[in-house]
Order: C-alpha cells, then sequence, then structure tokens
C-alpha cells in the first residue's frame, strides 16, 4: 500500500494520529518521508529555543520521535490510524501488514475534539515578515494583467538564495494612503527599511559615461543609489538609449532597490525558524555534519546568531554545511559569537577574497601602520576624547576618498588589517561603509599574495607627532610636506613590496 501518495493530499491540514502504544497525537501534517510521517505543532510537546541540539532527537518505546518542543515523527509501522481534524477519515487506515490480524477496538481513531472558536483579534498578532506599499501612481505596476513585477520579485528571492544563502519570505503588497502617488517603502517586519519615490515618467535615464549628447527631462535621482538620472516617460526610452543612456523601467527600479535593501539587512530576515529549516537540510544532504552538530553544546539562538552576524558582515552562509563544521569543532570550548565569527570567517577565507581577486591571484589591499593599528585597539568609548574623536573621523575621511578614487578605477581593493583588530576596525567603518568588508591576515590564503595599494599611517591621520625625518613615510613629500593618502595610490604600487605567500 502506498501510504505516502494517499497522505500526500493532507498535508497542511491538522490529523489525529493513533498508536499501538495508545499515544494519540495531534498536529499539522508537515511532511512525509519514506518511512515515517513529520507533525508539527504537536499537542504533546513544548518548545524551547534553547535546547541543545545533542537533546533534539529522541525516540521513545512508541515509536514516536520528537524533533524539538513542537514537532513529531511517527513510523508507519507504529500507526494505527489517522483521521482530520474535520472528521474527515481518509481513503483508508495506515495500517501494516503484520497488524491487520489486531481487533478492530485496537484501531479505532482518537474521537475529534470540539473545535475551537477562534478570538477575533488574534489575526492581529500576525506579522508579515516582507511588505512593499506602494503609493496610488504605482498600483499599475501590480495590475493582474502585469506580471513582470511579480516575476522580477521571484528572481530576486532565487538570486539571493544563491549569493547570500537566505531564503526571502514571501512578498506581501498592498496599497498606502499615507504615501505619495509616486512613493513607495519596504518594511522587514512591519518597521521601515527603506523608501523610494519615481518621477515623472517613472522612467530614468542614467548617464553611464557614454552618453553623446543632451537628453531633456526632469532632474532626478536614482532611488536605489543616489546616483544623477533624467526622468523621462517610456515612449523616450529609445531616444535616450541611442543618445548612449542607459533608460530603466520602473518595475526595474523599485525591483532593485528591493534588491540591494534585502542584501543590507539578510541578518534581519533571518529567523530561528529558518535556522532549523536549514538543519532539516543538512540532515538530508550531510548526515556527518549534522551529527557533530547535534553532538556539540550549540544551541540554536546561538547558531542563529552567528549567522546573522555573518550576514551583517556581507558573509554569505551558502555554504552552511562548512560553518557547521567550524562550530561543532569549537562550540564546546568557546561560546562567544565574536570568537565564533572569527573562527568561520577563517575558514571562508577563501570565499571571502573572491571578490578582490584578480586574474594573476594578488588581492590589492589597504592597510594600517603597526603604530595606528596599536591605537585603535586601545581606543574605548570612555576614553575616546575630542581630539581622538577628530583622529577617527580624519582616519574614515581618508579611507573614503581611497576607496573613491580606486572604484572609479574599477580597482576592487579589500581592507586587510591584523586578526586582533579586524572586529574593531569593522565596527568604527560600518556606520560610514555599510558595504565596506574588512580582512584579516588570517583570512587571506596562505598561496595568495597581497599587494598593497596604501598604507594610512598615525602622523598622517593626526593620532601622533608628525615625523620630522624627510622620507621616513610614504606620505611625507621629500620637503617634509605631507601629502594626502588618496593623492599617492597610485605611487605606492611601486614603493611598496608584495607580500610574499606564507
Amino acid at each position: 500500500m502506498d501510504y505516502a501518495s494517499i497522505l500526500a493530499r493532507y498535508i497542511g491540514r491538522e490529523v489525529y494520529v493513533s498508536t499501538f502504544g495508545h499515544v494519540r497525537l495531534r498536529g499539522e501534517l508537515a511532511a512525509i518521508y519514506k518511512d515515517c510521517v513529520r507533525l508539527v505543532n504537536a499537542s504533546t510537546s513544548q518548545e524551547t529555543e534553547d535546547t541543545p541540539w545533542s537533546n533534539s532527537w529522541n525516540e521513545d518505546e512508541d515509536g514516536v520521535s520528537y524533533t524539538d518542543g513542537s514537532e513529531a515523527l511517527v513510523h508507519f509501522h507504529h500507526i494505527v490510524a489517522i483521521r482530520c481534524a474535520d472528521d474527515e477519515l481518509l481513503d483508508m487506515p495506515i495500517l501494516p501488514e503484520t497488524a491487520q490480524q489486531l481487533p478492530s477496538e485496537s484501531i479505532e481513531a482518537p474521537p475529534p475534539e470540539e473545535a475551537t472558536t477562534s478570538e477575533p483579534w488574534e489575526p492581529f498578532l500576525e506579522i508579515d515578515r516582507l511588505t512593499l506599499e506602494m503609493g496610488s501612481g504605482l498600483l499599475g505596476l501590480v495590475h493582474p494583467d502585469s506580471s513582470e513585477l511579480m516575476q522580477r520579485m521571484s528572481a530576486i528571492r532565487c538570486h539571493l538564495v544563491d549569493t547570500l544563502g537566505v531564503v526571502v519570505p514571501r512578498l506581501r503588497l498592498r496599497d498606502a494612503l499615507d504615501l505619495e502617488e509616486q512613493e513607495y517603502r519596504i518594511l522587514i517586519d512591519q518597521c521601515e527599511v527603506a523608501r523610494g519615490k519615481l518621477g515623472p515618467g517613472q522612467h530614468i535615464a542614467l548617464d553611464m559615461g557614454t552618453s553623446s549628447g543632451t537628453l531633456q527631462g526632469v532632474r532626478g535621482v536614482d532611488p536605489t543609489f543616489g546616483g544623477p538620472g533624467i526622468w523621462i516617460t517610456g515612449d523616450r526610452q529609445q531616444e535616450a538609449e541611442q543618445l548612449g543612456y542607459l533608460v530603466i523601467d520602473p518595475s526595474m527600479l523599485v525591483v532593485t532597490h528591493m534588491q540591494e535593501t534585502l542584501r543590507r539587512h539578510a541578518h534581519e530576515i533571518l529567523t530561528l525558524s529558518d535556522v532549523r529549516d536549514m538543519l532539516e537540510r543538512l540532515r538530508e544532504s550531510s548526515p556527518s555534519e549534522f551529527e557533530e552538530i547535534r553532538a556539540s553544546p550549540m544551541t540554536g539562538s546561538l547558531l542563529h546568531a552567528v549567522l546573522k552576524r555573518l550576514l551583517e558582515e556581507g558573509v554569505s552562509i551558502k555554504n552552511f554545511s562548512r560553518i557547521v563544521e567550524v562550530l561543532a569543532l569549537h562550540g564546546h570550548r568557546n561560546q562567544e559569537i565574536e570568537m565564533l565569527v572569527a573562527l568561520v570567517r577563517v575558514r571562508l577565507g577563501r570565499q571571502l577574497i573572491q571578490r578582490y581577486l584578480e586574474a594573476n591571484g594578488k588581492v590589492q589591499a589597504i592597510g594600517l601602520d603597526r603604530d595606528l593599528e596599536v591605537l585603535l585597539q586601545q581606543l574605548t568609548e570612555e576614553e575616546a576624547t575630542r581630539q581622538t574623536r577628530n583622529w577617527v573621523e580624519r582616519m574614515v575621511d581618508v579611507l573614503r576618498e581611497t576607496f573613491q578614487r580606486l572604484e572609479d578605477q574599477q580597482r576592487p581593493v579589500a581592507m586587510v588589517v591584523s586578526s586582533s583588530l579586524r572586529n574593531r576596525l569593522w565596527q568604527i567603518l560600518m556606520p560610514h561603509f555599510p558595504q565596506i568588508s574588512v580582512l584579516s591576515l588570517a583570512e587571506v590564503p596562505r598561496n595568495t599574495e597581497i599587494y598593497w595599494q596604501a598604507i594610512l599611517s598615525a602622523e598622517e591621520v593626526g593620532a601622533l607627532e608628525p615625523p620630522l625625518k624627510r622620507g621616513q613615510h610614504p606620505a611625507v613629500a621629500k620637503d617634509g610636506t605631507y601629502r594626502p593618502t588618496g593623492k599617492i595610490v597610485e605611487h605606492l604600487a611601486d614603493e611598496l613590496p608584495p607580500r610574499r605567500p606564507r
């Protein structure tokens, strides 16, 4: 008898399960496996977030395995009967062939419980995880006859899973009377995280440095990246493209803004339930890694915190099995999130440098000299005087100018510092450079050369008294005057030798 095909039609419905051990369970039929079924929201258990994985899978003598406080696995050969909660009997009782000779009273399904009346306020407790609210002028983008926006949203979800390893929740669309006609906003957990506004015509023409003429239109700003553009109507798209402009239609503008917003806030999207789903997939694809993390003292909430921090730093968690491998190895010795994140980053080092790796196998980098690193390590909030804040701000300004200059040259450059400073420097720079990635020397693979494009000194940012000797630092000219780092970037590549492979 093919029990799986029979039960497949009842996935998502509430059922009663009766076993030979006189155990009766009530829960939602969530999944059907080769030899068992999985129930969620089972009435015989309670949920906890901090239960170690070593206690998460226990099987009793009645053939019922509890995956956590609210889930249960019931093997087919222990099931007497299954009945839907709405009193609709399934096509046939789930009886193994060895049990068909048992007395009829032992296979009776439990009587249905009395239906509970839901309270009128219960729907208001639900939180929409991801919402896009639109003004009245943008509702045409989600018209039933136009599926382009939703198709692009589906493509975004697939792209973020591929690049970050995060499953984006389904999007809820709704209109908002408090928004202007051409305005929209993006909400995560019903809290606004981004807002944009389209201009007249809803199509924006961007000059990517290839325009050959002047385009008439309304000057505006790209809602996603903030670059200048010209708002035009859709019928002028061909004219703008002939002049060398890149024209973006309204649905693509909204979708691009949504994609970048989700990328920046991926750590807010990941929930504990998502982590448990990832562990379930790991159990099926890599049983050995799952057994290791189950035997370790790592809790679900601690694993969740580590993954959130990695996403906040822009690290993809798609390689989940390698992350679990590190946490299972070091989790019993250390429970500090920052230390665990550092260990995972070292394991994922080759993944982290991919965006900065050139064809010749070198990584172009910007670093700090030893004196400046020591000062930053000693810097605390309590000791931060006005003078200290001034040189930190100057350091941020110099780094911004340097990164901008190299970005204009289309040269991806990494910020590489010592392992002890990496986390501290990331916390300082993150508010000013949301997309910055600070790497440590330990995260760069041994066979990869680091070619320093610039070394920022403590004297250059005013943290120490400037040296009087000429030529002591690349930022000091031969006449004793200072040159900003941004102006000497093109010369430092010749002055500083590359770091050899370790």
